[in-house]
């Protein structure tokens, strides 16, 4: 089982965290069910560091979907504190089972549906649009949210699928991991654990 593990890293669309795992001076922060994560990672030249790392876990059996980091420019244990900022943020995510497109799309409108606390029904068609650009996800895929403070961009196995909606999109859509209603409790306490 690790050795499957290790080798997924080399799978094309994976160059990027093999990369970081592999450059001199940049050694992984944390590893999480076999899923090693970057200490940093830059978005738009800034640094971000890793904020804390969660599992999302499905179903009373808690079958684990995927491992994934949460990256701040400052780090912070405070939900709504990191939701309302305009600080750049990104959650990178390493599958662990393969997920279909419409499980992710219809995990996304939930997410936002539960969390959402402003202007949602004006927000809502970005989620819609965000739901057209997921695809199909393997074991050993990448999925990465980028928050800024034009919208959300997501990339899939290290390449740019699109962006969506603007600012407050982007301070709500976060809130589908780190909300009031997170998908498992255990992934928010994860990415809010802060980094020792």
């Amino acid at each position: 089982m690790k050795t499957k593990t290790a080798f997924a890293f080399f799978r094309p669309g994976l160059w990027t965290v093999a990369f970081l795992m592999l450059t001199p001076g940049i050694a992984p922060a944390a590893e999480i069910s076999g899923v090693k994560l970057p200490d940093q990672v830059t978005l738009q030249g800034k640094m971000l560091k890793l904020n804390g790392t969660g599992l999302r876990q499905a179903t009373i059996l808690k079958i684990n979907v995927y491992a994934a980091g949460l990256y701040l420019e400052n780090v912070s244990k405070d939900g709504e504190a990191i939701a309302n900022s305009d600080q750049a943020k990104s959650i990178q995510m390493v599958f662990l089972r393969d997920v279909s497109a419409k499980q992710m799309a219809d995990a996304f409108q939930e997410g936002f549906e539960k969390n959402c606390v402003a202007g949602c029904a004006e927000l809502k068609p970005d989620i819609g649009k965000l739901q057209g650009l997921v695809k199909d996800m393997k074991k050993g895929d990448t999925m990465t949210f980028h928050f800024t403070s034009s919208g959300v961009e997501l990339m899939i196995r290290g390449q740019k699928a699109g962006s969506v909606g603007d600012k407050a999109f982007s301070h709500q859509f976060i809130r589908c991991w780190i909300g009031k209603n997170p998908p498992n409790a255990e992934l928010k306490e994860g990415f809010l654990g802060g980094k020792k």
